[in-house]
């Protein structure tokens, strides 16, 4: 666990010294430019991701997954399975023989292009890169490739639902859909957050939702259902994980207003918001655990929202916002330890290797 204590440390410390953005204009969103710092974490957490070796615990499935397209033509590729992204993924890094670390590379860098870009958007993006860090970057970007593909592009719609690109959410969605099925229950969120045109805008998304699972996505779906409903599959931490999703949420709820969010934001992650209260509900409801916990993987931004802003809401004075920033790291600190040491499945990521470190 050396190596990933490291990396936290590492941000723990731009995120104590770095400074909360404040718009041009109030209320306006923060500019999302991409400046050399924030061009060197992407290409740190991408090689970090895309280079691992025998760290995570699909290694070995997604291993034999890339071996099954060794040799074949694209036509039959997509008779191995039915995420269309990631098959193209493998066949590309297969018949260029980039192996699995092409597949591994190419995965990570979109998720760490959308956490890069969303993070961005907040008024702490240096604390909300570390808030992503013991969940969000080490166990589901480096655990869970194709849907940690699929929340890098959920993380981008985020951003663009949140500045009434509705269309542009939408399309990032079908791409997230394309590397895991279950990305699919986003696209509601684009009816749910809208605040002008909200009729029509339910009338396309809820048609677009059918027209996709009726053409592309019904034998998922119907895998899915089987899988993860009628065989009752259970995760283990899950109520811990929604418990992390529960506390944000509330903030929001109780205190919507002293957050600076555009009127679009602040009606996206109020959503979010409500959607994570029914998935904990639903936890207790339910056998199907692994279902509502896979979902919830897509609200976990929601935490590096609520925490990027907590300094500014809750902290009058720059001493004050300083603890805050330090309490805040203390315990996502504590979510990393919790997990490294009592997550049955954390075994599989210890120790963390890097083929790049074995010349």
């Amino acid at each position: 666990m050396f190596t990933y204590w490291l990396v936290f440390l590492f941000f723990a410390i731009f995120a104590m010294i770095g400074k909360a953005r404040i718009p041009i204009i109030a209320n306006y969103p923060h500019k999302l430019n991409i400046d050399f710092m924030w061009l060197f974490i992407i290409i740190f957490l991408t090689v970090f991701i895309g280079f691992r070796f025998e760290v995570g615990g699909d290694w070995g499935a997604y291993l034999m997954y890339y071996d099954s397209f060794s040799g074949i033509y694209l036509r039959d590729a997509f008779n191995i399975t039915s995420d269309p992204g990631y098959i193209l993924i493998n066949w590309a890094s297969s018949e260029l023989g980039w192996g699995i670390y092409g597949v591994n590379t190419i995965c990570g860098f979109i998720f760490a292009l959308g956490l890069a870009i969303f993070c961005r958007n907040l008024p702490r993006p240096l604390l909300a890169l570390l808030a992503a860090i013991p969940y969000l970057l080490i166990v589901v970007g480096m655990g869970y490739s194709r849907q940690g593909v699929a929340l890098g592009f959920a993380m981008m719609g985020f951003v663009a639902l949140g500045r009434e690109k509705k269309l542009l959410f939408i399309f990032l969605i079908f791409l997230a859909t394309a590397f895991h099925k279950t990305a699919i229950v986003m696209l509601p969120i684009a009816a749910l957050a809208a605040t002008k045109n909200r009729f029509w805008l339910i009338i396309w998304t809820g048609a677009l939702g059918v027209l996709s699972y009726v053409t592309v996505f019904s034998d998922s779906f119907d895998r899915l259902y089987l899988y993860y409903v009628e065989h009752s599959y259970q995760s283990e931490g899950a109520l811990i994980r929604l418990l992390m999703l529960l506390l944000p949420s509330i903030l929001i709820l109780l205190w919507p207003h002293r957050f600076t969010f555009t009127v679009p934001e602040l009606s996206l992650w109020r959503v979010c918001a409500f959607i994570s209260i029914g998935l904990f509900a639903l936890l207790f409801i339910s056998n199907a655990s692994t279902a509502v916990d896979r979902i919830a993987l897509y609200m976990l931004p929601i935490q590096l929202v609520i925490f990027s802003y907590l300094p500014e809401i809750f902290g009058q004075k720059g001493e004050a916002r300083q603890w805050i920033v330090i309490s805040i790291i203390i315990y996502f600190g504590l979510v990393l330890l919790v997990w490294s040491m009592f997550s049955d499945y954390s075994v599989f990521w210890k120790p963390y290797q890097n083929i790049l470190l074995k010349f």
